[in-house]
């Protein structure tokens, strides 16, 4: 039975989840998915021992803070900008007897100018409820068991495979309730679960993943699996497939190398090929649908540079659907996706990390991305021809000879100009400005691992 309809299934997870957290509330702890190893410690194991780990030794708790500035110019008005500022607090267990753990994220957007007029309005930014609203969600509390390296985790939780994955590009990132199982098998990470439901960036409720991909009066569940091996330093092998029935089916691979070519040059070959459409009863758009995308990259990195060459074809049929997170071709940029249906898109970019000046921890990098021979799916009707300038500032304290309390700030600063043109003539433009400050404090226990 659907967990998120309030059955049997849902009531049993919902005590065994509160019964945790309650006891988990009396010392610190916070949740990310991660798997720790048993204690090597040739320790008396006791229940006494075995709840001070579970509640202090091995606990942890984060306190994130993020600020986020959004302003987004466009032809004609209004405007799209906001000023918020928020972030999570994060509280996770130990292991008790190396089994069992739980943990909890609250996470919360506030404004700090959110403009609500003809000229300027902040919806539309991401950032906040309509009407320039505040909000504070739950986002995460689950419970995990694992057994010889493989774990099981439940409720609200954060999920990152591939086309499912948290959409961290504004104040607060996606989640998700869902009942799954991750591990390693050999040299394979390995994730297989059920999906139930997904918070997006600027909700505080969750929603079922028929809702979310655009099908809001039929309620459905997601069934997720994804492999990965390997880490593009050597060979890397990634591949994930999801299907919500009467809904959506996709499917998606890539794999990557690196070959060093000399002490400071490296080069990187990518490629990506997906496939996607409707099943059952296409409740999303009445009628069946499918379409694919390939793509190819090269990067190259010579020393504190790096330059690179993208490209990316989606099939004329349909546009790309990317209901469950960011879209993962190689040519997403910062306000575009370039995943219209047919369209060919290409990306040139650079970037300069300034520890080749002695100034580690700031890096600065552009793109320029075209799009073009993108149709209407439906009416065959031919869509303007895109494109997108990108500049991107970072700047992280942690390399940089000062107090450990200043080393987790976290500044980014993005620019994006888009011009889109239609029979030879303008017929759209805006640019788009964005600034955002992250800081993190984490507390762990004394035996945290």
């Amino acid at each position: 039975m659907d967990p998120i309809c309030g059955g049997e299934r849902a009531r049993i997870w919902s005590a065994w989840l509160l019964t945790g957290l309650l006891i988990a509330s009396l010392q610190p702890a916070w949740a990310q998915d991660r798997l720790t190893l048993p204690s090597k410690e040739s320790t008396t194991t006791t229940l006494g021992n075995e709840f001070q780990r579970f509640l202090y030794d091995e606990a942890m708790a984060t306190l994130h803070i993020r600020s986020y500035f959004f302003d987004r110019q466009n032809i004609r008005p209004p405007n799209n900008v906001a000023l918020v500022t928020g972030g999570w607090i994060g509280l996770e267990s130990g292991w008790f007897y190396d089994t069992f753990q739980v943990g909890a994220v609250g996470y919360t957007a506030q404004p700090v100018w959110a403009p609500q007029s003809r000229w300027d309005t902040s919806d539309g930014t991401s950032l906040l409820k309509p009407g320039g609203y505040g909000y504070f969600t739950l986002g995460q509390a689950y419970a995990s068991a694992r057994w010889r390296g493989q774990k099981f985790t439940g409720f609200r939780q954060y999920v990152d495979e591939l086309e499912v994955n948290p959409r961290d590009d504004r104040e607060l990132p996606q989640t998700f309730e869902a009942y799954a199982l991750r591990g390693t098998l050999r040299e394979v990470n390995y994730f297989a679960g059920y999906v139930a439901a997904m918070k997006p960036r600027d909700y505080s409720a969750f929603i079922n993943m028929g809702e979310a991909a655009g099908a809001p009066n039929h309620n459905a569940g997601m069934g997720l699996v994804s492999v990965k091996y390997g880490s593009m330093d050597d060979l890397q092998l990634r591949a994930s497939t999801y299907y919500v029935p009467n809904i959506l089916w996709s499917s998606y691979g890539d794999v990557g190398r690196s070959f060093p070519i000399a002490d400071s040059f490296l080069v990187k070959l990518a490629g990506q090929f997906a496939a996607q459409g409707s099943n059952g009863q296409n409740f999303v758009t009445g009628k069946p649908f499918s379409t694919f995308w390939g793509g190819a990259r090269v990067d190259t990195v010579w020393g504190p540079m790096a330059f690179g060459l993208a490209y990316t074809q989606v099939g004329s049929s349909a546009a790309w659907r990317s209901p469950y997170g960011i879209w993962i071709g190689y040519n997403k940029r910062q306000v575009l996706d370039f995943n219209r249906a047919g369209e060919t898109a290409i990306t040139v970019n650079g970037a300069y990390d300034f520890k080749g000046v002695g100034l580690p921890g700031l890096v600065i990098a552009a793109t320029a991305t075209y799009g073009g021979n993108s149709v209407n799916a439906d009416t065959g009707r031919v869509l303007p021809e895109t494109w997108e300038y990108d500049f991107d500032l970072q700047f992280r304290a942690d390399p940089l000879p000062v107090p450990d309390w200043l080393k987790p700030l976290q500044l980014r600063g993005r620019i994006a100009f888009v011009n889109q043109y239609l029979n030879n003539t303008m017929s759209n433009s805006m640019t788009e400005y964005r600034a955002v400050l992250n800081y993190e404090l984490t507390w762990k226990g004394p035996r945290r691992r």
